[in-house]
This record gives structure tokens, sequence and C-alpha cells, in this order.
């Protein structure tokens, strides 16, 4: 369980540091297939005797390989090249939402061994935590499953407490209000939880799985039932005090709006959002969306969707740039993807009158590259493996 907060800036005792290079260096490779310790050493600015030690150690637990002779390069010094061994272990990423449960078993070479979904009863909080349980033992148990299982990252729906393990759910679904979740969860996986909320986690998997990884600075969007936010800074994840950073969607864009999931009233999201888009033609529900006809068939009620949620995406996020300061912002969600584009277009033309003039850089706007229905789980089954950085 994380520390309690405190107003002091916290140190690292050895074995922190020590499990923070080794992540590290572990994130080199991964990186950059075939590196030699020397660029590792030069890329973490750690010393060649601590890159020697942990790359010693980690071909010594079986988690990296290192030719035996030494290979030609193009330019500079010949290098031993190292690698992951993908077999060497894995994580299980876990995400829920509002209608189903879906759960990753992933390597530390970064390669998908098994995916799978199931439906849940979002209202039933222990419902919802046995079917993550299902999911849990069937990818633990899964015939591909090699190496030992290095921890179980879940991908929580709504405000979170990462502090005590609580999700702390809206008015909406009564019965999650301080659910104590990671407890419930914890009697039924036999295994480590760490918890994430989940517009950080697709935030991760876009970094991951994506494209990310290219910018390492962006803040990133993904439309869902609702409208999930991440910030990642210089490749790190700025989650908040209570594991809750950037929730883009309950920015009030709407002075006198809708209500909202979350309980407040004129959230982005009552408009930005599967549910925004469902209300705006006339469904109660999202399920009764149908998004393959929304794509075949032009609609106007659709069209004045996109022009209205666009602007207003637009304008909050020209916003948020102006004060963290970054410029490149990623826009991923279940929508297919031309109608993702035409919304990604909008934003784009309608946050041009609202950045701040004289910035170094400008705004740009790039869709998401990780697959849009596994980005949760993806980003938290990474947390396991690489949590102390990102």
């Amino acid at each position: 369980m994380p520390n309690k907060p405190s107003r002091h800036q916290q140190g690292f005792n050895g074995p922190r540091v020590r499990d923070l290079n080794r992540a590290l260096v572990l994130e080199a490779i991964r990186q950059d297939p075939g590196i030699g310790r020397a660029d590792i050493a030069a890329s973490t600015r750690l010393t060649a005797a601590t890159i020697t030690n942990i790359v010693a150690a980690l071909i010594a637990d079986g988690a990296v390989e290192e030719s035996a002779e030494r290979e030609a390069r193009t330019t500079g010094q010949p290098v031993r090249r190292l690698r992951i061994i993908a077999s060497y272990a894995t994580t299980i990423g876990l995400h829920f939402d509002h209608e189903f449960a879906t759960g990753v078993l992933v390597d530390v070479a970064g390669n998908v061994i098994h995916q799978a979904r199931k439906q849940l009863s979002i209202e039933d909080p222990a419902s919802a935590v046995r079917v993550l349980a299902r999911l849990y033992n069937g990818l633990r148990d899964h015939p591909r499953h090699v190496g030992k299982l290095l921890g179980v990252g879940v991908s929580v729906m709504g405000a979170i407490d990462n502090v005590r393990g609580l999700v702390c759910q809206s008015a909406e679904y009564p019965a999650w209000r301080n659910f104590g979740f990671r407890e419930a969860l914890c009697r039924q996986v036999d295994h480590e939880i760490h918890i994430e909320n989940n517009g950080t986690a697709a935030g991760l998997g876009e970094y991951w799985f994506g494209d990310g990884r290219r910018l390492g600075s962006y803040i990133h969007v993904f439309i869902g039932n609702g409208l999930g936010g991440a910030l990642l800074m210089n490749r790190r994840a700025v989650r908040g005090l209570t594991g809750n950073g950037c929730e883009i969607g309950h920015v009030n864009a709407y002075r006198d709006g809708k209500p909202c999931f979350c309980g407040a009233r004129g959230c982005l999201e009552t408009v930005v959002s599967l549910r925004g888009l469902a209300h705006a033609l006339g469904h109660e529900r999202v399920a009764e969306l149908d998004l393959t006809a929304l794509y075949a068939k032009r609609s106007d009620a659709f069209d004045q969707w996109v022009e209205q949620a666009g602007t207003d995406l637009g304008r909050v996020l020209a916003s948020v740039s102006n004060v963290v300061d970054v410029s490149d912002i990623i826009i991923n969600g279940l929508l297919p993807p031309p109608l993702l584009q035409r919304l990604i277009e909008k934003a784009r033309d309608a946050a041009v009158g609202y950045e701040m003039n004289g910035r170094p850089e400008r705004l740009a706007f790039h869709p998401g590259r990780a697959k849009s229905d596994l980005s949760s789980a993806l980003g938290a089954a990474t947390v396991p493996l690489y949590g102390n950085l990102f």
C-alpha cells in the first residue's frame, strides 16, 4: 500500500534505489532491443559499474540475454547486444467499465499473450470483483503463460483513493461509494495488486503500445462511455495526490449544464463521450448506439454533435495545455477511426482560437495508435513492472 502523503520530499533507501535503477535498465532494453551497456549508461546517466552490476543480475535472473560476441555497428565500437527474454515473466492487466471487464496477459517484452473479456453488472461491486477474479484466474492459468507472474495491474473506472485502495464512485452507482476495492479483490486474487485510474492507464497504454513513447510528454484523451484523461510529463504520469490527476472529462465546460455521472454539473464528458453522443441522438443508453450505422450513413444529428463536441473539446484542451505547457495531444477512443478523426480535426481547428500565443511550440493533435478496446488494460499491465518509473 502506498505511503501516507507527506508535506516533505521523500528519499529513497537502498532497495528502492536498486529497484528504480533496475527498472530503468529494463526499460532501456525494451525500448531499444540490441542496445549495449555503454548506450544504456549514457541514456540513464548511471555509472558503468552500476550498469555492469544490474545487467549481471538481470542475466543471472534469466530476464536478459547478452550476445556472446561483440557485434559490429555502423558507427562506434562493436558492442555485445542486450535483449529481454520474453519468457522470463509476465504481468496481468485488468480493466472494467460500465458493461465489460477486459484482461490481458503480457510478457516483459511487451507481447500480448492472451486477452479475454467478460460482461459484468456494474451496479454490484461484489459481483464485478468476482468477474475480475475469474478473468485473472483464466489468464494466470492460460496454457501459454510462461515464466513467473510479476504482478497484477487494475484499471479502475471513476475516481479512486490510491492510498487506501478505495473506489470513490459517483451518485449514479451508490454501492461503489468508498468501496474497499483493493481489499475485496485481494481476497480473491493471490498476487499483489496495483490500482490505476482508467484515464491514466489508457495514457500509459498509449505510451507502451502506441505512439506515446515517441513524444514522451503529452496529454492523452480517451473517448469511451465517459471522457478519460492523462498527462505524461517527461515520460512520467502525473497522477496527483490520490491517483486522479488530469480528469479532463470533469472540467466544467457548461455553466448550469447537465448533471454528470460524477455527481457534478456541466462536465465536459456530458457532451464529449459516447454517453453524450447517445443523448444527442435521442437514446437513453450507450448500448443503443449503432456506431457502424453512423459510419455508413451520414447523420445530421451526428454532424451537430461533432460540431459541438469537437469545439468544446478543443477549447478545454487548449486551456489545459496552457496550464501544463505540453503541446502534444493524443486522442483515442471507441468511435470508429474515421468518425474519431472528424472529431480530432474539429478539436484541432477549435483549439487554435484558445491556445496561448507566443509559445515555442503550437498545439499538435494526434490520433491514438494503441488498440482502443485494450489500451486501459494494457496500461494497467505495465504498472507492476514500470510503476516506479511511470
